[in-house]
């Protein structure tokens, strides 16, 4: 399956991004966004950019989640809409990873002030909204990248809408098209449900929904639910 390829900072490869319709940021200006998403709208504590240019989620205070195929960072930058500043920059020091899956837990040496996101215990249902996060390309097929967080509103699919990228039962599919979809750019990051101030993370990004998009189309994440048992054995949490 062709995968968003994780890594800003090696040649030639492009990172993951988060993409949606456009809205006005906290300003009340229209933002250039993630082929049409839009400044984040608050500070996510548990929001992680790492050092190799991929996204993540805090999961407990020394663990972040991200996608195995992002490979490894030495660093991640927590609880910033700034990927460059702000938050905490902490270190880390190893990672393991859950076989046969694209999940991978990247250890912190020093734990984390940050409050964790909330871990989905059961998929929620398709045709709701989620959320999805991250500092991937602003447009395609030519791509630039923000230094500010970006956000988007998307729509749950049926499970089956993303089988053709790799997809099994237990995975999260959000929508998709040329104007609304993920990108390079947010390999390994977040899709949550809820409120303000209140999220649930319900997936990590693992690549394009079918088997020959790269950009606008649906996207598939790993189902956080299916592996939440794992996540808690390796964190103690």
């Amino acid at each position: 399956m062709r995968r968003f390829i994780a890594a800003l900072a090696v040649a030639g490869a492009a990172v993951l991004s988060i993409v949606g319709s456009a809205s006005a940021s906290q300003t009340g200006e229209m933002q250039p966004s993630i082929i049409g998403g839009h400044n984040a709208t608050e500070t996510y504590s548990w929001m992680v950019s790492l050092s190799n240019g991929c996204g993540g989620s805090l999961v407990a205070p020394q663990w972040i989640v991200t996608a195995n195929h992002c490979g490894s960072a030495s660093q991640g930058r927590i609880g910033s809409t700034n990927k460059n500043s702000g938050g905490e920059l902490l270190r880390i020091d190893r990672r393991v990873t859950k076989s046969g899956t694209d999940l991978t837990l990247m250890h912190l040496s020093t734990a984390s002030t940050k409050a964790p996101v909330k871990l989905a215990t059961s998929n929620p249902a398709s045709g709701g909204g989620v959320r999805l996060l991250g500092w991937g390309c602003l447009n395609w097929p030519s791509c630039s990248t923000p230094t500010t967080l970006q956000e988007i509103d998307l729509t749950l699919l049926p499970a089956s809408r993303c089988y053709a990228g790799g997809g099994t039962s237990t995975d999260i599919c959000v929508s998709g098209d040329r104007t609304h979809s993920a990108c390079h750019g947010d390999s390994g990051g977040p899709a949550v449900v809820g409120t303000r101030g209140n999220w649930t993370l319900v997936g990590e990004t693992h690549g394009p929904g079918d088997n020959g998009g790269e950009c606008a189309t649906t996207t598939l994440y790993t189902g956080i639910a299916a592996n939440v048992t794992w996540i808690r054995q390796q964190t103690g949490s």
